[in-house]
């Protein structure tokens, strides 16, 4: 393979990691601007609205990162396999059979809106969606080609992708934000950046994607990538779509009061999960290039994800109320909730990496499995009595540490079975 072709088939390198790292903080940084200009635009009632909205949208792109990951190890198998996969030019087009997986889930949120629209959305919810829908079309094309230049090993233009897609947001949003912003304007705008990868198919590499093709026929690529977005959805659920979890368990007096905590949560998340997300692609080639290695990789990545989790755990403590009355005026948070919300981010990154572990490993019903138990068991804690941040950080602590032990549990034999 040429140099300048871009692509690295045997792993990512020291350098594609770096730039992978760049987009993966350009994303988070991005993601932060757009919460705090709603935060500051949107009174308390309209800004948990928004939140909702967010955690909504983003908990189908969460899905679609099942897409991704499936992509990504397909096309790095495809392009690696020695010798080449059976399929040959029968396997899977992927960006047209990633499509039609968006469509499916797109089909699926307004087919069911009925019984959750006003529930999740609020009054007329219909307008929102639609967007929802198209926001969830457009993204299944995102992630099939991020997923398409992961597994061929492009990782410049992957992380042009991660980042373009971010800072389309931020400067969507922020355009509205100056017009004069309504809570419709930032949905609008949150959700449009979903489709800017049609944009970067205009270079010749990423235009590539287009006929990229997987491992296997489109009904086994169908099946595994299903199989993924069953894992992704229970991770987004605690990942980005914490918030919904939060609204249909939380009478709604209390919930028009929550905008500081659910604010909290995401910007206590996107240091560790934002970044990670990005670098699942990274984690799931790097596995099976080093599958030589057992579980040293994992347990070298898991002991960096613990400590800035403890680090980040005490400066959210310190001077995290301060910085949540820096966002906006009246959205202090108390010290132990902030420290608490960032060590349960620690945990939901660790079940993250664990997943993407098991995922490089063929294990697609454990990785759906782990991220299930977590969902549940994180949904239970919901329902108990008590305060609502108690609750919260109760429940997003409990949840992914049994996921993390269904994940070890079958990396563990599938490494002892390899031996």
């Amino acid at each position: 393979m040429s140099a300048n072709s871009g692509t690295d088939p045997t792993g990512p390198t020291a350098r594609s990691t770096a730039g992978v790292g760049v987009a993966s903080l350009v994303a988070a940084a991005s993601g932060y601007v757009a919460l705090v200009i709603a935060a500051n635009v949107l009174d308390k009632a309209a800004n948990a609205d928004f939140l909702v909205f967010w955690g909504l949208l983003f908990f189908l792109f969460g899905t679609l990162g099942g897409l991704q990951s499936a992509v990504t190890r397909s096309v790095h198998v495809a392009r690696t396999s020695e010798p080449a996969p059976a399929t040959g030019d029968h396997g899977a087009l992927v960006l047209r059979h990633g499509l039609l997986i968006g469509g499916a889930l797109a089909a699926a949120v307004a087919v069911t809106s009925p019984a959750w629209a006003h529930t999740v959305l609020g009054p007329a919810p219909y307008p929102r969606v639609a967007l929802v829908v198209l926001g969830t079309l457009a993204f299944a094309g995102h992630s099939s080609v991020a997923g398409s230049l992961a597994g061929r090993g492009n990782w410049s233009d992957y992380s042009r992708l991660v980042g373009a897609e971010a800072l389309m947001r931020l400067v969507l949003v922020a355009a509205v934000g100056l017009a004069g912003a309504s809570l419709m304007g930032l949905q609008i705008a949150t959700t449009a950046a979903a489709a800017t990868w049609l944009l970067l198919t205009l270079v010749p590499q990423v235009r590539a994607t287009r006929r990229q093709r997987a491992d296997t026929t489109g009904p086994a690529f169908l099946r595994a990538s299903w199989q993924a977005m069953v894992g992704a959805a229970s991770s987004a659920a605690l990942v980005v779509g914490f918030p919904v979890l939060l609204r249909v368990t939380t009478p709604q007096e209390t919930f028009e009061l929550a905008a500081p905590l659910m604010l909290a949560i995401q910007l206590t998340r996107a240091p560790l999960l934002i970044p990670l997300n990005a670098y699942q692609g990274v984690a799931i080639t790097h596995f099976l290039s080093h599958r030589d290695q057992g579980a040293r990789p994992l347990l070298r990545l898991a002991g960096v994800i613990g400590a800035v989790g403890a680090v980040g755990a005490v400066a959210a403590a310190l001077v995290g109320p301060w910085l949540m009355e820096v966002v906006r005026e009246g959205y202090r948070v108390d010290p132990v909730v902030l420290g608490g919300l960032t060590l349960t981010a620690a945990l939901v990154a660790l079940l993250t990496l664990t997943g993407a572990a098991t995922l490089a490993l063929g294990g697609h019903r454990a990785y759906a499995l782990g991220w299930l138990t977590a969902t549940v068991c994180s949904a239970l804690v919901l329902l108990l009595p008590g305060a609502v941040a108690a609750r919260t950080v109760a429940s997003l602590a409990v949840g992914p540490v049994f996921g993390v032990l269904v994940h070890v549990a079958w990396v563990r034999h599938a490494l002892r079975a390899r031996r």
